[in-house]
């Protein structure tokens, strides 16, 4: 019984861990370089390959009966998502809120009047 549980446990987070990457990468690729500039956290490709290479790894990593790894528990499973942790709490506030262009970010507050 508790062996099953294990595996449900491990079963959740690994999907989690995917579904998680995958959704960073989507947002990665929608968010201009711009943004990344000038929130300072690297640059627009640097983020794209640490996502993909995550999300491959999330997706090589799913137990039985969706794959054939040993879940999100292994090092590269875990680092992987301590990629995507750290780009969806950390970097992907700061450049969410651009919305500028080559000239930097806008402000569309334009009164009360």
């Amino acid at each position: 019984m508790f062996a099953f549980l294990q595996a449900a446990i491990v079963l959740i987070i690994s999907v989690i861990a995917l579904v998680a990457s995958i959704y960073a990468v989507f947002h990665a690729v929608k968010t201009p370089d711009a943004a990344f500039r000038a929130a300072g956290k690297q640059n627009k490709a640097l983020w794209l390959i640490l996502m993909v290479v995550a999300a491959l790894i999330a997706f090589v990593s799913l137990p039985w009966p969706l794959g054939t790894g040993g879940g999100t528990v292994g090092l590269l499973g875990l680092v992987s998502l301590a990629v995507v942790i750290f780009y969806l709490v950390d970097v992907k506030p700061k450049v969410s809120g651009f919305s500028g262009g080559p000239s930097g970010p806008r402000n569309n507050n334009r009164g009360t009047w």
